[in-house]
């Protein structure tokens, strides 16, 4: 019984996301569209070129061919539109094309059937195209066969009176029973596939949202490992590696490198005095100004503790003298919220032939210990 329960629940259900009721109605309007164009040629070729002229036959073709041009033309509207949203009209021509193909192939199979019933080829044709076609829900689609199928067995009689009525009955219930069955094996397939790929897209979507985040946790543990925490500005172990792409740089083009050695003064005395919180804000303030200040040509970081360093490829002694000069009179004119006036002391080296990046490095702290030993808060060549 549980398994009985479960095949009928499982034949009735409908997917009721509005995602999927869009996705199936792309389907069926395309079909309607192609459908339509076809049987249009179609029904005016057997009206006038096959059918008598002024036949009852040649009637119902024309009448054909003209209701598939008006579906044309909806289907033409509805693409052009592209409206997203599906509303009541859209239900009606979804349902009311397939209501038409069986109110047409009825019609032909009462009205031009003569003598012996069989059933006709476009009634047969209607309903088992209807099942492949087209997708609807197995409750819409066996309310459209019942009402098919009842339609004929109530009007067949009042047409054709001379049959009996054993000798149709079954075969209309059959093939109607055959098509329906062939429906809903079709939309449940249809369903299943549906879910297929939606399962699929959600897995995507989640594994590229994933990527996404470990993309972003990469860049952030990038930066991280590149940038000082206290000052937002480059680490030592990031100059490090600019300094040896710039030195390298600058050599093999013939071109000067100058190295700017800062040092904030007095350092220990602030904290000292105002406690190391105040100290930490000085260097994020001294951090700040630097790369506010800096050319997008320079390169500026934390060198370590209270000491600074500033790249600057391209230039030379003279230009990187006054570029540390107008840095320490930045720092001096700011007053950094502190009562004592807060001042720094520069190094400053440009390469010569014989030197190496060390040396480089040597003669700029050189040139700050100098700074240092003649008074503090001034600019000194290494």
């Amino acid at each position: 019984m549980h398994k009985m329960r479960s095949f009928i629940r499982n034949t009735f259900s409908a997917e009721n996301s509005e995602k999927f009721r869009q996705e199936k109605f792309r389907h069926n309007h395309l079909c309607i569209f192609a459908l339509s164009v076809y049987l249009t040629f179609e029904q005016l070729y057997y009206g006038f070129c096959i059918s008598e002229p002024g036949s009852l036959r040649q009637k119902i073709f024309i009448g054909t061919a003209g209701l598939m041009l008006a579906y044309t033309a909806i289907s033409a509207l509805i693409h052009a539109k592209k409206t997203g949203q599906l509303t009541r009209g859209h239900k009606i021509y979804e349902l009311s094309f397939g209501l038409s193909g069986f109110a047409i192939a009825i019609a032909r199979s009462l009205i031009l059937q003569n003598h012996t019933f069989a059933l006709p080829s476009i009634y047969i044709a209607v309903i088992y195209g209807f099942a492949v076609f087209f997708y609807l829900s197995p409750l819409v689609s066996f309310g459209i066969y019942f009402i098919t199928c009842a339609s004929v067995l109530i009007l067949l009689p009042l047409f054709h009176p001379e049959i009996v009525l054993i000798t149709y009955v079954q075969d209309i219930v059959t093939n109607n029973f055959i098509a329906w069955i062939a429906s809903v094996i079709s939309y449940r397939r249809y369903v299943r596939e549906y879910r297929c790929q939606q399962t699929i897209s959600d897995k995507n979507e989640e594994l590229q949202a994933k990527t996404a985040n470990i993309q972003k946790t990469n860049q952030t543990l990038q930066y991280m490992s590149n940038i000082d925490d206290l000052t937002n500005i480059y680490n030592r172990r990031k100059l490090n590696e600019f300094l040896e792409l710039e030195y390298e740089r600058c050599r093999a083009a013939g071109k000067n490198i100058s190295l700017i050695l800062i040092d904030v003064d007095f350092f220990k005395a602030i904290n000292d005095t105002y406690g190391h919180s105040a100290g930490d804000k000085v260097l994020e303030q001294f951090g700040k100004l630097l790369k506010q200040n800096v050319s997008l040509n320079n390169i500026v970081g934390r060198w370590g503790g209270e000491e600074f360093l500033m790249i600057c490829p391209e230039t030379n002694l003279e230009e990187a003298v006054c570029l540390a000069e107008k840095i320490r009179r930045m720092v001096q004119n700011d007053d950094f919220k502190l009562e004592n006036q807060v001042t720094c002391s520069l190094g400053v080296a440009t390469n010569q032939n014989i030197d190496t990046i060390t040396n480089l490095i040597i003669r700029a702290d050189r040139g700050l210990y100098r700074a240092k030993a003649l008074g503090r808060n001034r600019v000194e060549e290494g």
